[in-house]
């Protein structure tokens, strides 16, 4: 059995992001609702060394890096890292302009969040990352 299945959460998600104010909500509603288990990185450059030893199930990411953020995500795409390629992705904005909406659906990112975000934003964001069994299974 693996550990998020002992502590109760079914996924794990990497969270890529600067502010320690966002990232410890982010993480503390997740545990709280049992979401997934978050392991939680401040910028790219640690978020890719986490995946080259961390097999997360999917990815929330600050675009507050800029292109260095859009850069790291083609990475991820490419297959360059350990985790799936096309795992789950979600990312977190302060603005998007057509261009940048265009690059994220490119980059086949699954959801959007506007910051500054409401919990409840949160926990449908995390939740859309992942279809539910029965929604695939009709």
């Amino acid at each position: 059995m693996s550990p998020d299945t002992q502590s109760g959460f079914a996924r794990s998600l990497l969270l890529v992001e600067p502010d320690g104010l966002v990232r410890s909500t982010v993480s503390s509603v997740c545990r709280d609702m049992q979401l997934a288990r978050v392991s939680q990185v401040t910028s790219v450059a640690m978020g890719e060394q986490w995946l080259k030893s961390d097999l997360p199930d999917g990815l929330l990411i600050s675009l507050t890096e800029g292109e260095a953020s859009l850069a790291f995500l083609t990475r991820l795409r490419a297959g360059g890292f350990r985790c799936d390629a096309g795992m789950p992705v979600a990312v977190m904005a302060r603005a998007v302009d057509a261009a940048l909406v265009t690059k994220l659906k490119e980059l086949d990112v699954r959801r959007l969040l506007l910051q500054p975000f409401k919990l409840r934003d949160v926990i449908h964001t995390v939740e859309q990352l992942w279809p539910a069994q029965e929604v695939l299974a009709a």
